[in-house]
């Protein structure tokens, strides 16, 4: 980093302060965007900078700042157009007074390589032009300016870009077939990484396209072949789905098996944590209630010392005869915890005990009272009247003349007191001076982070100096301190009084450390007799509680097992029903399609032998009618010719021809009429009929796999054959209307055009779907 510039910061930012100005890539969306880039580079380029004092971090004394601005020392930028429009507009002078620079950028220009043609590769000739000498004029330098305007490149500039075409990773001949690319199926998380199942099954895939490979069908044997390949197969196959099932089944229940454990185990480490928590507050509350009893046992004897020792710490009125009379009182022997009492103010020495003799000091010690006084005027302590609150001494603490002329005398010289002069030297406060600007170099991260790791390790070793340093003294005079603990100078009734008291205390420890023994004792063995019922109830449970699991377990298993069985029944079943409906549905779309084409045959057989039939049977009767009329024209030419016939005979001839040969085939048309309009009768009949049924019959339901299509037969009137109609699954009733109407409308229309000399039955069949 630079000396005297700032400390950069921590988050990078997206464009350097002053490329707004100098960098020919910047773009901003606007002027107000102009703006604000030239603002945050004029406040990163300032002159000075606010610096903290660390020392006077938190002062507000002006002879001790806390801050201070400091001098930057920044490079000097060039000049140059910073506003927004001289940013739209190109720089033409630069443009125009631009040196080429012909060993930099414009040196590419001065290159030129010669056009040759494809095939050939010849070196053309150098022609060289002689040129005369000249003289050299003297070279002129000129004064590089001060400032020079200078481009830069940008760091989110892009450094490299495609320089060829993109071309896949895997390239395969065409020969060859990548197994790779059949792998789609499988995918991470359901296959990957494969394992022994996903290998299994690449090498069953490659033994089943190495059999389709070899199972080529030329003739019929191998036919045959490829049939008893593909039964093997789909055996193998379902053989190895078999085993693909067994497999998730055992992996389930083994998953099964680990859940159950998992969870007992939580359980049972519930019902220890259970346990130890109610034990460890149960042992917590134990404790508490020991510390109780031993903080109040300790303050029972602390009661007992201190009304041994007649002290009583309770608030009472106090009774003067009885603190003199006792030694031990506080008039004798005043405890300076309670500090100064005003009734002990008598015991002052001052100027006015010595106007007495020394003498007369002490006389009143002297008892000059006969022996019988004191027990003559005693008052009992029921006779005398007790007084609530504690009374103080009247004569002590009544004003008395001299007491308020103390007083006054001390409240007049408070009043006339006047302040004298001060005879100290006062400093005289000089004006703070100018402080100077001072300019600070900029100090290296790292060698900050150092200076920082210095000053604590400096601090950690003076602290452990310093502790060090403690310890030794107290280790030097720890004798010192043993001897200032226990002091020596005790008088000896003290020290007859401390070892009693030692000898007193002793005896309690030993009484109360022989009673912690027996509640010891019986703790331990109402503690023993508790964890024998407590483990005995806590098996009990444990065993109940593992049976109970057991049992859930068993059964859990069974309603597992028996509801995958069940579903396995069922996918069977339903697999089942439906090869069966398959089967049954083919093997009838078989039956069909045989009948059909056998009726095909043998209405095909039937028309011929019909065509035959007629064609001979005209045939015949052309002959036998040419016959008949040449042996009637001979008869009738040998009788005209024998006799002579008139015309009553040749009407009588006429009349027997006409009545015998025309007539008769007159009747034989009219009936065939008569015959075919019955017939179409009959058809419209069937025809209302089988619609009226048709329209009749509800819309029945879809039958379910298993069961067999259902058959309907209709008769049809004047007809042998029986109209069928199967329900096929997935077909509408509206869609088996339509193809009986239209398969019933064309058998009618086939009989209507047919010849009517035989009568044909009519069929309306329905082929399976």
């Amino acid at each position: 980093m630079a000396v005297g510039s700032v400390k950069p910061l921590s988050l990078p930012t997206p464009f350097r302060p002053h490329d707004y100005a100098y960098d020919p890539l910047f773009v901003v969306s606007g002027p107000k965007d102009h703006y604000k880039a030239a603002l945050l580079a004029r406040l990163s380029t300032a002159k000075f900078q606010i610096c903290p004092i660390f020392a006077n971090m938190f002062s507000d004394l002006p002879n001790h700042p806390r801050k201070q601005y400091i001098r930057r020392k920044s490079a000097h930028l060039p000049q140059a157009g910073r506003s927004y429009k001289s940013r739209l507009e190109p720089n033409l002078d630069y443009l125009c007074s631009r040196k080429v620079d012909v060993i930099g950028a414009d040196r590419s220009k001065y290159f030129h390589v010669p056009k040759t043609s494809i095939g050939g590769h010849l070196i053309p000739e150098l022609q060289l032009h002689y040129t005369s000498p000249r003289e050299k004029l003297p070279s002129v330098v000129k004064a590089e300016p001060k400032s020079q305007n200078k481009k830069i490149q940008t760091e989110f500039r892009e450094s490299s870009v495609q320089t060829s075409p993109w071309e896949p990773s895997i390239v395969f001949n065409g020969d060859t077939e990548p197994e790779l690319l059949k792998l789609d199926f499988l995918k991470w998380g359901s296959g990957l990484p494969p394992g022994m199942h996903e290998v299994q099954l690449l090498e069953r895939a490659r033994m089943k396209r190495a059999w389709e490979e070899r199972c080529e069908v030329r003739t019929a044997e191998d036919l045959e072949k490829r049939r008893t390949i593909i039964a093997a197969m789909e055996r193998d196959e379902w053989a190895f789905r078999e085993q693909e099932i067994q497999d998730i089944q055992d992996l389930r229940l083994k998953l099964l098996e680990k859940m159950l454990n998992e969870l007992h185990e939580k359980s049972k480490n519930r019902n220890e944590a259970k346990l130890r928590m109610f034990a460890e507050m149960k042992y917590a509350e134990k404790e508490q209630k020991l510390k109780k009893l031993r903080d109040k046992t300790k303050r029972e004897l602390r009661k007992l010392d201190l009304k041994h020792a007649g002290i009583d710490q309770k608030y009472h009125s106090v009774n003067v005869v009885e603190e003199h009379i006792n030694h031990a009182s506080e008039i004798y022997g005043p405890l300076m915890r309670h500090g100064e009492h005003p009734k002990r103010w008598h015991l002052i020495i001052d100027e006015a005990l010595t106007r007495f003799k020394a003498q007369f000091v002490g006389v009143e010690e002297f008892n000059t009272l006969p022996t019988w006084l004191n027990k003559a005027t005693k008052i009992k302590d029921c006779m005398c009247l007790k007084m609530k609150g504690t009374r103080l001494c009247m004569r002590e603490t009544k004003w008395t003349a001299p007491v308020l002329k103390k007083l006054h005398e001390e409240l007049l010289a408070l009043r006339k007191h006047d302040l004298k002069p001060c005879t100290l030297i006062k400093k005289i406060q000089s004006p703070p001076s100018a402080i100077s600007t001072p300019e600070v170099e900029g100090i290296s991260d790292g060698d900050e982070d150092f200076y920082q790791a210095m000053v604590m390790i400096q601090s950690v070793i003076k602290g452990r100096a310093a502790q060090m340093h403690i310890y030794e003294g107290r280790e030097r005079c720890r004798e010192l301190i043993q001897e200032l603990k226990f002091s020596s100078g005790l008088l000896v009734e003290e020290n007859v009084q401390i070892h009693d008291y030692k000898l007193k205390i002793k005896l309690q420890q030993r009484e109360e450390q022989i009673a912690l023994e027996k509640l010891f004792r019986l703790r331990e063995s109402l503690d023993e007799l508790q964890s024998t019922v407590v483990g005995s109830l806590l098996d009990f449970l444990n065993k109940e509680l593992r049976r109970l699991l057991e049992e859930r377990r068993a059964h859990a298993i069974c309603i597992l097992l028996e509801r995958e069985r069940y579903d396995r029944e069922a996918a069977e079943a339903g697999r089942r029903q439906v090869e069966l409906r398959r089967r049954r549905e083919h093997d009838e779309m078989f039956k069909q399609i045989v009948k059909i084409q056998q009726e095909t045959v043998d209405l095909y057989l039937e028309d011929i032998i019909k065509e035959s039939m007629e064609f001979t049977s005209e045939e015949e009767a052309r002959s036998y009618v040419e016959g008949m009329a040449r042996k009637i024209d001979e008869e009738a030419y040998r009788i005209k010719e024998a006799t002579n016939i008139t015309i009553n005979d040749e009407e009588e001839i006429v009349a027997d021809l006409v009545h015998h040969f025309v007539l008769p085939e007159v009747q034989k048309q009219i009936i065939r009429k008569k015959i075919q309009r019955k017939q179409r009768e009959k058809l419209r009949t069937v025809h209302d009929t089988v619609y009226s049924e048709i329209e009749d019959v509800n819309v029945t339901q879809e039958p379910e796999p298993s069961e067999q299509s259902s058959l309907k037969e209709y008769p049809v009137v004047g007809s042998s054959q029986k109209f069928r109609q199967h329900s096929v699954p997935g077909t509408s009733t509206e869609d088996r209307h339509f193809s009986i109407i239209h398969e019933a409308t064309n058998d009618t229309t086939s009989h209507a055009s047919s010849d009517g000399k035989s009568h044909k039955n009519s069929k309306c069949q329905r082929p399976d779907v």
